[in-house]
């Protein structure tokens, strides 16, 4: 009975959210990779607010086939109390005539299992597509790294025509998909080769400075925190703007 009712709360999720996305048809950046993803969505969504664009992304991770429609609906989970999700499920209709919807959404897209991905592109349409990285993290609901991997070139392959996909050129089998795609292709990393390359890192006190290289131009940038993520999340940063104003 309990899967019954999760399977109906489900797809009642789903196909409003498909019906507020087809109303108020924001741009969808979809976000995925085994590690990465809370930082990625925080920096686009500050770097799209910087340009004066209303933007929402998932609170917390919900990036799942319950938690992607709550994410778009701007809805609280009820979790697994069935006296918390009553006042959700009205809420929900009551979306579907919501003013001032954002004009972009920043989604996390999580993935555990095979299908998984394939399941959250029949809710949404991404026109930017993030892959962070891809590592073994969540490789026991698969039966090797390369089913794994074809999640993520599922990814790449359905997003928007005149979209754009943002590969980790550091890892080798991300770089890969770009052969697949029909997109415009952007990649980020350490590597020479990237479009968005930090050619020199330096820790300070507070943080790191970071020089980043895109078409043999270079700049400056600062970041208040440490380590490579957050070094990596400013450079598809960069890409998401520069497609966007370019």
């Amino acid at each position: 009975m309990k899967y019954l009712m999760k399977k109906i709360l489900q797809y009642y999720l789903k196909y409003i959210a498909k019906l507020v996305l087809a109303i108020h048809r924001p741009t969808i950046i979809a976000i995925a990779g085994s590690t990465n993803k809370i930082f990625v969505k925080d920096e686009i969504s500050k770097t799209l607010k910087e340009e004066g664009i209303s933007v929402r992304s998932n609170p917390k991770s919900f990036n799942t086939e319950i938690g992607l429609p709550l994410a778009i609906l701007n809805l609280p989970s009820g979790y697994n109390s069935y006296k918390n999700w009553l006042p959700v499920i009205p809420k929900a209709i009551l979306k579907i005539f919501q003013f001032n919807f954002p004009k972009f959404l920043v989604l996390e897209l999580g993935v555990s299992d095979p299908g998984d991905m394939r399941y959250l592109l029949t809710i949404i349409k991404p026109k930017i597509v993030v892959i962070t990285d891809i590592t073994q993290r969540y490789l026991e609901g698969f039966d090797g790294m390369n089913e794994l991997v074809n999640e993520y070139e599922l990814l790449v392959k359905k997003a928007d025509k005149n979209g754009l996909a943002i590969l980790n050129y550091d890892n080798q089998r991300i770089r890969k998909m770009a052969n697949i795609s029909k997109i415009k292709v952007q990649f980020f990393g350490l590597t020479d080769g990237a479009d968005w390359q930090a050619v020199k890192i330096e820790k300070g006190s507070t943080g790191q400075s970071v020089t980043v290289k895109h078409n043999n131009i270079a700049s400056e940038h600062k970041i208040n925190k440490f380590g490579q993520h957050h070094v990596n999340a400013l450079l598809i940063g960069l890409a998401v703007k520069h497609y966007l104003t370019c």
